[in-house]
């Protein structure tokens, strides 16, 4: 698969590959994608996935087993899951 997006429409509106769009189901994602000429956007999702990483691995913790690794992720997750998102719009040019 090249690309997730056949087609891309007016606004958010996008016409998704086949394929992506059965790896989303599978996954159980939904899908939400930047606008082109808006480069701004990819570095501000890239930021709150580094952002989401250091919160839940740092300091980095140590499990019995896999079980007590797998409960501490679901209720990470949850809990991330739960939060507010506040969201900062780009800066905009003074010229």
């Amino acid at each position: 698969m090249k690309t997730a997006v056949d087609r891309i429409g007016s606004g958010k509106a996008r016409q998704v590959n086949a394929r992506f769009a059965a790896m989303a189901s599978h996954y159980l994602f939904e899908t939400d994608f930047c606008n082109p000429a808006s480069g701004w956007e990819k570095g501000e999702v890239e930021k709150n996935v580094q952002d989401a990483r250091r919160r839940l691995w740092q300091p980095l913790p140590s499990f019995p087993d896999l079980a007590a690794l797998n409960a501490w992720l679901e209720e990470g997750c949850i809990e991330q899951g739960s939060a507010p998102c506040v969201m900062i719009p780009p800066a905009r040019p003074s010229w």
